[in-house]
């Protein structure tokens, strides 16, 4: 980035309707059920971790982290990393929307450098030292990575000209079906955007984007690598589980690690992990640290978080287990589904495919 410290803020709000959407609060990759939200992060290493990796292998200086629940603790979390001293908190009282938080975080912010402004439910590949290139020698405000999806409906749209300049957004709507470009979910933003962003709830898309667009001085940076979008429960299953056969991403190569008998691969076992013999472990299997994996369980396409117990000759297959679960002897857990944490599945239950198991 031209050897400048620049700036980002890190939107990590997370989004909050029951069993349908993830709460992002990278403390200790819990998933439980708390409050009619569930508690979820990535099965390798919490997302803040690999966020903060990607920004500052770009260069970047200063972190701020925008966020509006369970702050505390993810205060306490930073701490625990070492990280407070390079990643400051804006705490909202109240959800800001898209724009509001960076108003908000705007006087933690030093320099008059573009910020980074990435969104904290976002698995990617993004160039942001390209990004960030792209947009000093555009001399566009803002400039925003853009990912072609299969389908647009859940996204919206976002639509170029011949030179790359964003001439219109389009809402989420179920009529935009088909394959368009969409928001990646990180930006390049001039301070000058900042400083348009008025106090209170406010969305980029809809009040400030448009104002740049109209003065041609918006401009989409095409991003060819993967994408994925964490902030639903299936999604995020299918990140990990498509993550875990890329050979140019850490968990993947962390699988070698896992040349354990019984294991096949690609699978992924974190520290301290027991599958006894006869056990049958994968493919696509993630393992949090401290799993134990017994004599005739087969577990295979599931993501599984710390001090969870199979029992022997229980079978689980395509699902998402808590932490300090324990899965009954001879138990069968059905495809799709999602078991929380601190739960004892009994001896010989059959859980029905896509059942949801709270405490």
């Amino acid at each position: 980035m031209s050897g400048k410290a620049y700036n980002s803020i890190f939107v990590a709000n997370p989004q909050r309707a029951g069993c349908e959407r993830l709460e992002r609060t990278d403390s200790c990759r819990r998933f439980r059920y708390e409050t009619q939200t569930f508690e979820l992060l990535q099965a390798e290493a919490p997302p803040i971790d690999h966020m903060f990796d990607w920004l500052v292998e770009a260069g970047v200086g200063q972190l701020i982290l925008a966020v509006n629940h369970l702050s505390d603790r993810l205060r306490l979390e930073l701490a625990a990393r070492k990280m407070e001293d390079r990643m400051l908190l804006a705490v909202e009282e109240t959800p800001l929307g898209t724009g509001g938080p960076l108003r908000l975080a705007a006087p933690l912010l030093t320099g008059e450098e573009p910020l980074v402004v990435v969104n904290g439910d976002v698995v990617s590949d993004i160039d942001l030292a390209e990004l960030s290139r792209a947009h000093l020698e555009s001399g566009a405000e803002a400039t925003i990575a853009l990912f072609s999806a299969k389908d647009t409906r859940p996204f919206g749209l976002v639509t170029l000209d011949s030179q790359d300049q964003i001439v219109s957004f389009e809402e989420k709507s179920p009529k935009n079906e088909g394959l368009g470009r969409i928001n990646a979910g990180a930006d390049i933003l001039n301070r000058s955007v900042i400083d348009m962003i008025p106090a209170g709830r406010v969305s980029l898309e809809r009040e400030i984007f448009p104002v740049l667009a109209s003065r041609v001085k918006l401009r989409g940076w095409k991003h060819t690598g993967f994408w994925y979008d964490i902030g639903k429960i299936p999604d995020y299953v299918t990140a990990n589980l498509e993550l875990l056969e890329r050979p140019d991403y850490s968990l993947a190569k962390a699988r070698q690690q896992a040349s354990v008998a019984g294991v096949e691969q690609p699978s992924y076992l974190g520290d301290d992990c027991v599958v006894e013999e006869g056990a049958k472990l994968g493919p696509r299997a993630i393992l949090s640290p401290k799993v134990k994996v017994k004599a005739g369980a087969k577990v295979r396409d599931t993501i599984v978080f710390e001090e969870t117990v199979f029992g022997e000759n229980c079978r689980v297959e395509e699902s998402l287990i808590g932490e300090r679960t324990v899965i009954g002897k001879g138990a069968t857990i059905g495809r799709g589904s999602i078991i929380a944490g601190q739960i004892t599945v009994p001896e010989g239950e059959n859980v029905s495919p896509g059942s949801i198991v709270l405490n």
